[in-house]
């Protein structure tokens, strides 16, 4: 069996109707969030109800895309498909509350040496070729 040697090898989220707006704000090189019409309170990871209230009157959002890293780890020897050298994976609290929206992520166009708990980071964005999606990254600000 020959592999494509530029294809993308690595696990690729389901898309839902539930989160399509989500999907398709990445493609806009937008992040976007449920927030709550009726608590205001930020909704993440995208769920059909509120977390806080149990409201289902959500509204798509935008939030800025600028956070502080919480915490993150380097690795060194992962699977084959992230490739040779070490990457970063970091949880990122975004500026938005009052509720607090804290990503999983990817670290990219970022020395992983000058990584250091309560920088600012920023997300980015990835389109994967042949994959009709986009993701979502998060480097230095």
């Amino acid at each position: 069996m020959d592999i494509d040697p530029n294809a993308y090898l690595r696990p690729l989220p389901r898309k839902e109707a539930f989160n399509a707006p989500f999907w398709e704000g990445l493609t806009e090189r937008e992040f976007r969030v449920t927030k709550c019409k009726d608590c205001g309170d930020w909704n993440w990871i995208p769920y059909e109800g509120c977390r806080s209230c149990l409201s289902q009157n959500l509204e798509w959002t935008p939030i800025s895309g600028k956070g502080k890293l919480m915490t993150f780890s380097v690795v060194h020897r992962g699977p084959p498909t992230f490739g040779t050298d070490p990457y970063g994976v970091a949880l990122v609290e975004m500026d938005e509350h009052p509720r607090s929206i804290v990503l999983l992520a990817n670290v990219v166009d970022t020395d992983l040496d000058t990584l250091e708990i309560g920088m600012p980071m920023e997300i980015v964005y990835e389109d994967i070729p042949g994959e009709n999606i986009t993701m979502y990254r998060v480097k230095a600000a």
